[in-house]
């Protein structure tokens, strides 16, 4: 089964690469396809030649795993159209690559690489419907920094609430680093020194922490083998030249000091794995301390020189006593504090070790690892498959591009109506045919800047509204409908596109932007007509919260639906939410829960409920509920413990028009969503209303679900 899963650093120094490329080496051990040479794909959220995971992948492990290229968010705004456009690129590869791919992994951005990363993180995961591997560090395991620290997770994770999260991982533990806030590698070499301690196994379990904590995967102490020095990291990290480089692994740096030209300073002082930095214009002198000082009892093992303008040559000549006694000799024009300011920022990276380092390291890290929370999914027998909204719009466009419809749109003078159709035009949604005076569509277009592609259909309603009159005088025939009015009504352009819909010259109808719900269903209901399997037409509306889709209805059509009404409604939105993949779980509202409350009203959605129970055993639905026990766990325990929807609700049934209609308008406006619809039900062929607020993405995305309803 293809999984995606997103590492996110809550902290700045988490070692993500370590943990990155040790996630990365059990998946590979363990993966399914053995003969798959690629069933990984990793990328990071920053771009390449930043990333260190990327880098040494590429190095050592490019035949097994296959990395994604060129995404960085690192600066991009949120929500900004650069964003936007990523996002939706990243989203178009992770769905097709799930079908290649038996693992994505995805790294995470840090805060210091964007001002917005907490957000772009949770974004990006939630809708890609990512597992979630929190990455923290931790100072210690005492008592009090285990409570601190839960703290601030647990304050963090109320401003984001996040799904299919598997744990977290707790690295470096007990780092001295932490405790000494430097950047200066020389400090930081003089604690390493002081701090050689043996590695021991941090005891930390799910009992360190409260009941409602995360699962915790991992708890990493702080290894001082791990970040050793080569000197070999040093020569490239600084990129300078060398006169004589021992290209010995096991020549580590332990300190790093500056020449002092007191000959009695240098010759007291006891070295060990020591790097020298020394200004070229004392060489002389650094040479004949060189000569007096005991190597046997000392080890010098690396000669920085700065400000070497001599040629090569020359400093080979000068440095014949060095090499002699096997110490690497680098040189550079740059001057010492040139070097020494380019050290605060050496950090420790991997990116240059061996492949052999590499794969110790990811040996160590991945043993302290309880895999079994990595490798359990949280399905239990009530799990149900939910959307993220951007998953959710990309299905759509999938599915729509898939079927390539006809979709007919009468009100194409309206700029938001012109925009969605240049970019379905563009993103083979769907094939709109706009219906109107032609030359002042493209004037409009023009503008206002949009790009109306000459293959977009357009209908003169002028040259065909004739022809129509017939039909429509024999569909109305048994409401005496005479020559005149019908006539009259053609002159309508919802009324004419609706009688192309029903000849057969189009799939389906949008329209709504600038004209009431009554005027786009009533021609519907005329001449399209319920569906010979329904009773009565009704609505639903696509709810798109931050990290779900839900499904309200009906917020649009029957005003004060009777116990029969409400159940055709629940089964009718029952059948909509399986043709967009979503299967459904109904709650039937109500101001009651169960047997809680009395009244004609709880007593018409008790009735409704069962009615939908014996006409559709097969369907998951409960009422009468409320809303907060049909959408919440917690609150279901308390209120309907027996619920069969399990507090995970997704398609919601309102007792009239006046509850359904106030509750989608304030979630939208409130919360700041988008919403789909209302799309109609009950119809022989798709007629869907747009609300005439509607943005151009929502129109966009009613044009798919109508291509999508055709069929």
């Amino acid at each position: 089964m293809s999984r995606i899963i997103m590492l996110i650093p809550l902290d700045q120094d988490v070692g993500l690469t370590t943990i990155s490329l040790s996630i990365v080496y059990f998946f590979y051990k363990q993966r399914i396809n053995k003969q798959s040479s690629q069933s990984i794909l990793y990328f990071s959220c920053i771009k390449n030649q930043l990333d260190h995971t990327t880098l040494i992948i590429k190095k050592y492990f490019s035949k097994f795993i296959h990395i994604l290229d060129d995404i960085d968010f690192s600066k991009s705004f949120f929500d900004s159209p650069e964003y936007i456009s990523l996002f939706n690129q990243v989203m178009e590869i992770c769905y097709k690559k799930k079908k290649i791919h038996e693992l994505i992994l995805i790294k995470g951005i840090k805060k210091n690489q964007n001002i917005n990363s907490a957000k772009i993180n949770y974004d990006l995961s939630q809708n890609l419907d990512a597992e979630i591997i929190f990455i923290a560090n931790l100072n210690n395991n005492s008592k009090q920094c285990i409570k601190n620290k839960e703290e601030e997770i647990h304050f963090f994770l109320r401003q984001y609430r996040y799904k299919n999260v598997l744990g977290i991982i707790f690295n470096k533990i007990n780092n001295p680093f932490f405790l000494e806030r430097t950047n200066s590698l020389i400090k930081k070499l003089m604690i390493l020194k002081e701090f050689n301690k043996t590695t021991k196994q941090i005891e930390i379990s799910k009992k360190n922490f409260t009941d409602d904590f995360l699962s915790v995967i991992a708890c990493i102490p702080w290894n001082r083998n791990i970040i050793q020095i080569n000197i070999l990291d040093i020569f490239y990290f600084l990129n300078i030249e060398y006169i004589y480089l021992i290209k010995n692994k096991n020549h580590i740096i332990e300190e790093i000091i500056i020449f002092d030209e007191s000959s009695e300073n240098m010759l007291k002082k006891k070295y060990l794995n020591t790097l020298v930095i020394v200004s070229f214009s004392r060489i002389d002198n650094f040479i004949n301390i060189i000569k007096l000082l005991d190597l046997k009892n000392n080890n010098i093992c690396c000669v920085i020189f700065t400000g070497a303008f001599d040629s090569k040559k020359n400093i080979i000549l000068l440095c014949r006593l060095l090499i002699k006694k096997s110490i690497s000799v680098f040189f550079t024009k740059k001057y010492t504090i040139d070097i020494l300011s380019k050290l605060q920022n050496f950090n420790y990276n991997i990116t240059f070790k061996d492949d052999l380092y590499i794969k110790k390291l990811q040996k160590f890290i991945s043993s302290f690892f309880d895999f079994s929370n990595i490798f359990f999914i949280n399905k239990n027998n009530n799990y149900i498959k939910t959307y993220s909204p951007k998953e959710f719009c990309y299905r759509l466009k999938i599915l729509s591009q898939k079927k390539n419809k006809r979709i007919i749109l009468p009100e194409s003078y309206d700029v938001r109506i012109l925009r969605a159709v240049s970019i379905c035009n563009t993103d083979n949604i769907a094939q709109c045919v706009l219906l109107g005076d032609s030359q002042k569509i493209y004037q409009i277009a023009c503008n206002n800047n949009i790009n109306l592609h000459k293959n977009v259909e357009i209908i003169n309603p002028s040259l065909i509204k004739r022809k129509y009159v017939s039909r429509l005088l024999e569909i109305r025939k048994d409401k005496s409908l005479d020559q005149l009015t019908a006539e009259k009504q053609i002159e309508n352009n919802i009324f004419l596109a609706t009688l192309i819909l029903e000849a057969n010259q189009v799939d389906g109808l949008v329209a709504g932007a600038i004209n009431k719900t009554s005027d786009t269903i009533r021609p519907a209901l005329q001449i399209i007509k319920t569906h010979p399997n329904n009773f009565l037409v009704s609505s639903i509306f696509f709810m798109l919260l931050p990290n779900t889709v839900l499904i309200y209805s009906d917020c649009g059509i029957n005003i004060d639906p009777n116990s029969e009404e409400l159940a055709e409604i629940a089964i009718q939105s029952a059948e909509s939410s399986k043709i967009f993949g979503i299967e459904p779980r109904i709650a039937m509202l109500s101001y009651s829960t169960g047997y809680s409350g009395s009244g004609s009203q709880v007593e018409k959605i008790r009735k409704a409920t069962k009615i939908v129970k014996n006409k559709r055993p097969d369907l998951i639905i409960d009422g009468p509920i409320q809303y907060d026990a049909a959408i919440s766990e917690s609150i279901r325990k308390l209120k309907a413990p027996y619920s069969p929807i399990v507090g995970s609700a997704n398609v919601f049934i309102f007792p009239d028009l006046n509850s359904g209609n106030i509750a989608y308008k304030a979630v939208q406006r409130s919360a700041n969503i988008m919403s789909i619809g209302p799309i109609l039900q009950g119809l022989r062929k798709p007629v869907n209303d747009l609300s005439r607020g509607a943005s151009v993405e929502e129109i966009i995305y009613t044009i798919a679900l109508t291509s999508i309803q055709s069929e």
